[in-house]
């Protein structure tokens, strides 16, 4: 009698994010063995809010989590752009519930992002073997097999190497290497962005309150809980001077952000205040991860370790929860014997949507960073008869492009493991 049971192989995820648990949900469902490196010393606390849109609801729908994740959803009403003086310029509410789809600057899956972490290890913990403070050094990636040297000098061998490390990938440097390849196609943005939490600050309401600042700043808050709120610094340009900073210590990151903002106007001083005193500050530049090499052998790439999209579009989660369902399904629907051809219609399914929200509309990147005054009354008067002429839905779908066509393709296999109809 023919064996007809789908052979299992032996797989290494490397980062504990989003897409490393959303690809490992999927193939230990689908019977194979999956391992979860992480190189922190556990599932990072750290992260803010982030939100699930178009097809990633989709991804988490059919994953049998959508229930879940609405535990966690931040209420949050929508956005408020605020004056020097903290008065209304412009209000733009949530888009709930529309029948086409679309969606507004808050979506209606506003989740913490250790939340939807959560969410997707506690998913997936049972059948996955996740390890902590362990990294891959150096593999040796076969037509086979990949080799895999880690941090602490131990060595095994995997039928297939998943890199889910987030957008300064080792694992993306390194298959590029092994492919000849000095470089990808990434581009620096020039925007610096800090995060950090802080105590509920006195009258921030649960809106979001976007302040557009001159010399190119921003500067943006947020509450998550009775008792917490976030807050987000942006700046264009200074690109030698931040990045000098991103690679020395947070007390120096700090001291620059500081000296940047210290009199942007409006809650400037209380909020540099807060980040002096935050225990999880984080500060990046702003990176679009592309890259023509998503593949080579039996190395993958899947989320911000592939294509980044970066915060300024809103997407990252959601490209991510997408990118590991297509990955996963691909390599359902081709069998494991045939890994080449799944990866190559991975690639092809998903890298023309990755290119289309990678196509960051100008108005994004440059239109709210002002270096003088003129520029900003000009924006906030925009902004303004936006919302006096009840415009602000359309504004919002046009930034958010929330009429594109893209949809998951729908892959029985999946189905067949996770009870939820396509």
């Amino acid at each position: 009698m023919t064996d007809t049971t789908p052979k299992s192989i032996n797989v290494l995820i490397s980062g504990a994010g989003i897409a490393g648990p959303a690809t490992a949900f999927w193939l230990s469902r689908l019977g194979h063995k999956c391992t979860i490196i992480e190189r922190f010393p556990s599932i990072r606390e750290n992260g803010l809010q982030i939100d699930i849109r178009k097809e990633g609801v989709e991804a988490m729908r059919r994953m049998g989590l959508l229930d879940e994740v609405k535990k966690y959803v931040v209420d949050e009403p929508g956005t408020e752009f605020v004056s020097a003086k903290g008065k209304r310029v412009a209000l733009f509410p949530k888009i709930e519930e529309d029948k086409d789809g679309k969606q507004g600057f808050t979506s209606e899956y506003e989740i913490m992002r250790h939340d939807l972490v959560k969410v997707l290890v506690e998913a997936s913990k049972e059948n996955v073997a996740y390890r902590f403070g362990i990294s891959v050094s150096e593999f040796d990636n076969r037509e086979d097999c990949v080799v895999v040297t880690f941090s602490d000098g131990s060595v095994e061998t995997f039928d297939l190497v998943i890199a889910a490390d987030g957008q300064g990938s080792r694992i993306r440097k390194m298959l590029l290497k092994s492919a000849g390849v000095d470089t990808d196609q990434s581009i620096n943005m020039e925007i610096y962005m800090s995060f950090f939490r802080t105590p509920r600050i006195p009258e921030i309401e649960k809106l979001t309150k976007f302040y557009i600042g001159t010399r190119q700043r921003l500067m943006m808050t947020r509450v998550h809980s009775e008792t917490e709120g976030q807050v987000y610094l942006a700046v264009r340009g200074h690109i030698e001077e931040l990045d000098d900073a991103l690679a020395k210590d947070v007390a120096t990151q700090k001291q620059v952000f500081a000296k940047l903002f210290k009199d942007a106007g409006w809650k400037a001083e209380e909020l540099i205040q807060s980040m002096e005193n935050s225990t999880d500050f984080y500060a990046s530049s702003t990176h679009m991860i592309r890259s023509d090499l998503w593949y080579k052998n039996r190395v993958v790439l899947v989320g911000d370790a592939g294509y980044s999209p970066t915060p300024l579009t809103g997407m990252g989660t959601s490209v991510a929860l997408i990118g590991a369902t297509i990955l996963a399904g691909e390599i359902a629907k081709h069998g494991v014997d045939n890994l080449a051809a799944a990866f190559d219609a991975y690639d092809k399914t998903f890298r023309p949507y990755v290119d289309i929200v990678q196509d960051i509309p100008k108005m994004v990147v440059r239109g709210p960073y002002c270096e003088g005054g003129a520029k900003r009354r000009f924006v906030n008067l925009l902004l303004s008869t936006a919302t006096k002429l009840k415009l602000d839905k359309v504004v919002q779908t046009l930034i958010l492009r929330s009429n594109d066509p893209f949809r998951i393709p729908e892959y029985p296999e999946l189905e067949n493991v996770s009870g939820i109809k396509a």
